[in-house]
């Protein structure tokens, strides 16, 4: 029992990589870097076993899109709760403006741009600056970007969550979904 104290669980070192991934790619830097955090954050939460099994087995880069550098991260993470480059991160954007994450069809490059020029730091300051045609006006963003917006912006606060079939068939059960959220699984041909 004396082990798992000072542990995180495996669905919140899901969370915080997750959370790590999404900070990476609001710093413009090597999308794939990011996307392989996602994918990574998404196999933990697939796990039917708990890291404090998995990492002193050594096995933990077996998993499917877990390398040794992001093993590295994971191991931190779970052994502190926190990771150096996360905290750095952390002070480079305010918390809120990870709400953006939940409105589909918005890239990071999108959610950066709408934070730093128009100061957007919620889906609520989101919502006022498309309904006040703030987000038309700006270059790369324009009209079809708000129209998006705010069409999307009842999906992201519904909290309902769409996957890709194949997407959802890799992960092996449904409570992954956040609490209270409804999974709408898309067929695409």
């Amino acid at each position: 029992m004396s082990e798992v104290i000072g542990k995180t669980a495996t669905q919140t070192v899901a969370r915080l990589l997750r959370e790590y991934a999404q900070r990476t790619s609001l710093r413009g830097v090597n999308p794939y870097r990011a996307k392989a955090h996602f994918t990574a954050a998404d196999s933990l939460a697939a796990l039917s076993q708990p890291l404090d099994r998995i990492i002193p087995s050594g096995t933990l880069t077996e998993i499917p899109g877990i390398g040794y550098a992001i093993a590295d991260i994971i191991t931190k993470l779970h052994q502190t709760g926190s990771h150096p480059s996360l905290q750095k991160l952390r002070k480079d954007v305010p918390e809120g403006v990870l709400e953006l994450f939940a409105i589909p069809g918005i890239r990071p490059d999108k959610i950066l741009k709408l934070h730093q020029e128009l100061g957007i730091s919620s889906l609520t300051e989101l919502e006022e600056a498309a309904k006040q045609d703030r987000i038309r006006k700006m270059k790369g963003l324009g009209a079809s970007m708000q129209t998006k917006i705010l069409q999307n912006l009842s999906i992201a606060r519904s909290g309902e969550t769409q996957l890709h079939l194949h997407k959802a068939a890799a992960r092996p059960r449904l409570a992954l979904a956040p609490e209270g959220a409804r999974l709408r699984l898309h067929l695409q041909y």
